[in-house]
């Protein structure tokens, strides 16, 4: 009887041991991760926007069309 807890209790440290390394590196996947969205999320926030509304017509202001007040007969 005495062998068997022994053996018993061997098993279950192996399985615990085991099952804790597991668990453990799982959580410190899941931080990095985090760590590494936080970091995605600030670099996109300082990037620009592309959804934006600016104005990016330079011409906007500008007259352009080539033919208003052109004169076509140079002998008037």
């Amino acid at each position: 009887m005495n062998q068997q807890l022994l053996v018993g209790a061997a098993v279950g440290l192996i399985v615990g041991g085991i099952a804790g390394y597991f668990l453990g590196s799982a959580q410190a996947i899941s931080s990095i991760n985090r760590q590494t969205a936080e970091q995605a999320r600030l670099n996109a926030e300082a990037s620009a926007n592309p959804f934006e509304d600016v104005s990016t017509n330079p011409l906007e202001n500008v007259k352009t069309n080539p033919y208003e007040n052109v004169k076509t007969n140079p002998f008037e």
